[in-house]
């Protein structure tokens, strides 16, 4: 089974994917981005799901400090899809997917798969 980190501040969002995905992952919550890096550091995840507008440290932020602590692919998922920094995120390839708020169920399931592969690439390079 998958491991999947997901951080959002909104307690009602955590709590609805952990309902609908418990059944294709091993869930781990994060409700802020510190939450969320400590995880990280202690545990190997094949994917992060990350909202994008968390106050205190923004998903961008997250996603400058994740990559310090271990190698991940990150899914965005944000309802500010033409935010510039989104377009920069994505145009700059630091989040391997971006999808917008609310998401598809079988979509996210579909995208995580894929960015487990590429977690598996960044840590096991050929």
């Amino acid at each position: 089974m998958l491991r999947v980190l997901v951080v959002d501040d909104e307690m009602p969002n955590l709590k609805t994917f952990q309902r609908v995905y418990r059944k294709h992952y091993d869930i781990q919550l994060a409700d802020t981005g510190e939450a969320g890096l400590q995880l990280l550091s202690e545990q190997e995840f094949d994917a992060v799901v990350l909202d994008f507008g968390m106050p205190v440290m923004s998903g961008a932020e997250f996603i400058d400090k994740a990559q310090r602590v271990r190698p991940v692919a990150i899914v965005m998922v944000t309802g500010y899809m033409t935010h510039p920094d989104v377009i920069e995120l994505e145009a700059s390839q630091r989040i391997f997917a971006l999808l917008g708020k609310p998401w598809d169920r079988q979509a996210l399931i579909d995208v995580v798969a894929r960015a487990s592969e590429h977690t598996r690439a960044l840590r096991d390079p050929p």
